[in-house]
């Protein structure tokens, strides 16, 4: 087998084995690669976010592989927590519990967090509370291309900029992540199975004359029927948090990774929404990648990059 084929065999090895093993942990914070493993304070440590599903570590695989000079941690909701119908009612309250229990981890020293998709808005605001309330320096906060929903934007939809940006992307998607994307054959057809499954979930509830439980848009854009029930909670519980959410201005530094390509229907503006958040936000564009791919080969290379000097300049 050729080694690069290999190498991303047991890299999705990997992930899959530490999203079953981290659905079942009660540590909030676990280590992601080898050198986290083996506990090398020498070394910057890097701590993640989780996404919606509210496991940390499984989509930061592919990056924390490719830095290996780097220890990866992974934030993530506990089981235990996540079965708590108070747990993560407000982004607030979830970046109180992990600020906490960063502060615990690391008794000093300056921290450098990031996060992808709704990590990224969590990792926000818990650098706001490891500055303001735990008086702790956060020397890098990294979004992989996500940002806050309550954030003006630059374009309006109804701007004849934005409608000319929209139509220029169309190609692109069509490209990476629409009809013709030969390495993801089916993709458009499981999409919109997908919605329609979830969709009309929603619809029998209302026929059923049940009260949609809070948070339920999450299923508009993903099935989380897979998840154990409590995630499934959590999960609606986060998402309902997050579209609540209203955030500080952030005097610190961030760095912004944007997908280059955005979805047919909308212009996701991550870097102009973070600029209005943090003056002191840098931006990179990664050609070519999607939401869903830029934390994925091959595009994930040029994230390592990138943020592997950023680390190397910034230090521990």
């Amino acid at each position: 087998m050729p080694k690069q084929a290999a190498g991303r065999e047991s890299e999705a090895a990997l992930t899959a084995l530490f999203a079953r093993v981290s659905r079942q942990a009660e540590h909030a914070i676990l280590p992601i690669n080898d050198c986290a493993v083996a506990g090398d304070d020498r070394l910057p440590a890097f701590y993640c976010v989780h996404a919606l599903s509210g496991t940390g570590g499984s989509d930061f695989v592919p990056l924390a592989r490719l830095m290996p000079d780097v220890r990866f941690f992974g934030i993530q909701a506990p089981a235990r927590k996540m079965a708590d119908t108070a747990f993560a009612l407000n982004v607030a309250s979830l970046a109180d519990f992990y600020a906490d229990m960063l502060v615990n981890a690391q008794e000093e020293g300056a921290f450098m967090l990031g996060g992808w998709s709704a990590g990224a808005v969590i990792a926000l605001e818990v650098a706001q509370r490891l500055r303001t309330l735990h008086r702790r320096e956060v020397s890098l906060l990294v979004s992989f291309d996500a940002a806050p929903e309550n954030v003006a934007t630059a374009l309006r939809p109804w701007h004849p900029r934005y409608l000319w940006a929209l139509a220029r992307n169309l190609p692109q998607w069509a490209r990476h992540d629409g009809i013709f994307n030969r390495n993801s054959p089916g993709y458009l057809p499981r999409s919109i199975s997908q919605k329609t499954l979830s969709l009309g979930r929603a619809l029998l509830l209302r026929a059923r004359g049940e009260k949609l439980p809070e948070g339920h848009a999450v299923e508009g854009f993903m099935d989380i029927a897979r998840f154990p029930l409590p995630q499934q909670m959590f999960m609606r519980r986060l998402y309902g948090a997050l579209l609540r959410y209203q955030p500080s201005l952030y005097p610190g530094r961030v760095v912004v990774y944007e997908a280059a390509v955005n979805p047919p229907h909308r212009l996701r503006q991550v870097g102009n929404i973070w600029r209005n958040v943090a003056a002191a936000t840098q931006v990179v564009r990664i050609t070519g990648a999607t939401h869903l791919t830029i934390m994925r080969e091959p595009h994930v290379h040029a994230v390592a990059r990138d943020l592997s000097r950023r680390i190397a300049l910034v230090g521990g």
